[in-house]
């Protein structure tokens, strides 16, 4: 016995947390579970493909498994948070909050307290202080916090001042004009401010302008008083959206393939403060599991805890993820699905922003296309670049494998050139040999068309059918991107060779985003929020698309109904009416006879419990 049937065979009847691997040891995804036992071994039944497909993909990569045991399910998603964010797995939904988000640390090491933004929440969190996560806000937040609070740019008290100080912009810590203390008690109220405690801060500067106007530093008062002028004129803005003072996060969504944004309307004492856009790799996940993991990571780290979150969907267990929050922050904070009313207006209104800020991403991105395909030119040093084609495979365990072409010309998408591809080559899960059967058909069709390879390389059978719309040839390529690594990389590199063709070619790896060049050890690797990568992604992630959509149609049609299909004296018309009425092939199954007996005879019915 293999030691994954082995593992499988003995798992615990006991709540815990479960870890898939590949071959290489690599993470593929990590999960919770009420029942370990029932849990993990589900993923191995037949009709699981059915439950979902970014889940059936992953099944045939798995390799190996680990597990531990907690004491409840509460742990369970603890456990599971903790591990997602050490690992990142591929499959699993996740935050692109080391790509796109920051936070505001206030570093109290140094002698005179320094406010900056930061990537990641470092060790020594217990002695500096950090807000955030946030998206676009830090740069204009740093700079109002700043320019009111009068915030030392200098790390140590010495004789020279800081540039600050010159603009009337700092209090003169630096060079001993006010105390450390007092610097800190200005710090206090940043601190104050930035966890959005607004009473508390015009409380404070309130106390402070009438004892500076008491000691007769009129100045200091003067200054204070404007302060709170600017900071009353600021918050009077902000739209009132309950009469209560209370404290609500409200969840928005747009779903878009692979990538989710979520939008986030932040409410303190009543009124809507600020909002944020988070990028989430959702791996085309369903919404509840989208957000409930966007709750667990985004809430295990921010500083600025709401008394609700408000959000648009239900969830496998809200009880439960409530608890696991509360646990995690220390408080205990509610999870709200609103019916109607006012709060049901307001997820809407954060839905149609999650969309509009999406497409404003886009159109933003289409705008500098142009000098994002000159940068891409330069760094693969290619002489031309107008026809870019990405390369996708798609199957579960060999069944029903296909490949997918996509084509961007100067940049865009231009999907009348997309190609789908049946693989007949193999009926095992061999990734490789599938990307290479499509490599060699496509480059079949290179204008001028080609001839077979040359005599002593590798062949394919003659029987290989070669797709499109028509015989002509295809335009070639100026640049083709593989997605994977070396091994993917170098298959398409045999195959290019095999028809003596010199077209670049890139392979772009996920887990990384490396970028492999042939004939070369070590990828390039760009900075996350380079736009070059934006690109190889986008080209990347709708190859990826097209070949999912071409799947589950082909899927659907083989696999959905295949069990029906195999019961003598079921028709077609029958078939149909079954999956109409219970959706599923599992429905089929778990329907009683009396139901299946209003569609069907009862002699067919017997049989479909009998042979499903």
């Amino acid at each position: 016995m293999s030691s994954l049937k082995l593992k499988l065979a003995n798992l615990p009847q006991k709540p815990g947390v479960y870890v898939f691997k590949n071959s290489a040891g690599g993470v593929l995804y990590v999960g919770k579970a009420k029942n370990l036992k029932n849990r993990v071994r589900s993923y191995f039944l037949k009709d699981h493909d059915e439950r979902g497909l970014r889940i059936s993909l992953m099944k045939s990569h798995i390799a190996d498994m680990d597990y531990t045991v907690v004491s409840s399910e509460v742990e369970s998603l603890i456990l599971e948070n903790n591990l997602i964010k050490e690992y990142h797995p591929r499959y699993n939904v996740s935050m692109r909050d080391d790509k796109n988000y920051a936070f505001i640390k206030i570093d109290y090491e140094s002698e005179i307290p320094q406010i900056y933004p930061v990537r990641k929440l470092e060790p020594g969190r217990n002695k500096n202080h950090f807000f955030g996560p946030c998206t676009t806000t830090v740069k204009p937040t740093l700079k109002l916090v700043s320019s009111v609070f009068r915030l030392c740019r200098n790390k140590r008290v010495g004789k020279r001042p800081c540039f600050a100080y010159h603009l009337g912009r700092c209090p003169g810590v630096c060079i001993g004009l006010i105390s450390l203390a007092e610097y800190k008690k200005i710090l206090k109220q940043v601190e104050d401010f930035l966890k959005n405690r607004q009473g508390e801060v015009m409380k404070n500067l309130k106390i402070e302008m009438k004892q500076a106007a008491r000691s007769r530093r009129f100045e200091k008062a003067a200054k204070t008083r404007d302060k709170i002028r600017y900071l009353e004129h600021l918050w009077q803005r902000q739209k009132i959206v309950a009469t209560r003072r209370v404290d609500q996060d409200f969840l928005g969504a747009c779903l878009a393939g692979r990538v989710a944004i979520v939008s986030l309307f932040m409410v303190r004492a009543g009124r809507l403060i600020h909002t944020e856009y988070f990028t989430i790799e959702s791996q085309n996940s369903p919404l509840p599991e989208i957000l409930e993991k966007f709750i667990q990571q985004y809430y295990g780290e921010t500083s600025d805890l709401p008394g609700e979150i408000i959000a648009p969907t239900e969830f496998h267990d809200r009880g439960i993820l409530s608890k696991t929050i509360s646990r995690l922050v220390g408080k205990k904070i509610k999870i709200i699905i609103p019916k109607k009313g006012k709060k049901k207006q307001l997820l809407k209104l954060a839905a149609e922003n999650a969309k509009l800020y999406f497409e404003r991403e886009e159109a933003s991105f289409s705008n500098q296309i142009g000098a994002v395909l000159l940068d891409l030119q330069k760094l693969l040093d290619l002489p031309v670049l107008h026809r870019i084609e990405g390369y996708d495979i798609s199957n579960i365990q060999g069944t029903n494998p296909v490949g997918s072409m996509v084509v961007f010309t100067n940049g865009k998408p231009d999907k009348a050139q997309y190609r789908k591809f049946k693989i007949n080559v193999k009926s095992t899960p061999d990734d490789f040999a599938m990307m290479q059967e499509m490599l060699i058909r496509r480059f079949k069709r290179i204008t001028p068309h080609l001839t077979s390879p040359t005599r002593g390389e590798e062949k394919l059978p003659n029987s290989l059918p070669l797709m499109g719309r028509a015989r002509e040839g295809w335009p070639t390529p100026d640049l083709i991107i593989i997605d994977g690594g070396k091994g993917q990389l170098g298959v398409g590199v045999k195959a290019l060779q095999n028809y003596k063709l010199k077209i670049p070619i890139i392979g772009l790896a996920k887990r990384l985003e490396e970028i492999f060049l042939p004939g070369q050890d070590r990828p390039i690797l760009l900075p996350p929020n380079n736009p070059v990568l934006f690109l190889l992604q986008r080209i990347r992630d709708e190859a990826h698309r097209f070949a999912i959509t071409f799947y589950r149609g082909r899927h659907s049609k083989t696999a959905a109904h295949s069990r029906l299909d195999d019961i003598p004296g079921l028709g077609p018309v029958s078939r149909r009416k079954l999956i109409k009425k219970f959706g599923t092939v599992s429905g089929v199954r778990a329907a009683s006879m009396e139901e299946l007996s209003k569609i069907v005879n009862v002699n067919l019915a017997k049989k479909i419990k009998e042979q499903l």
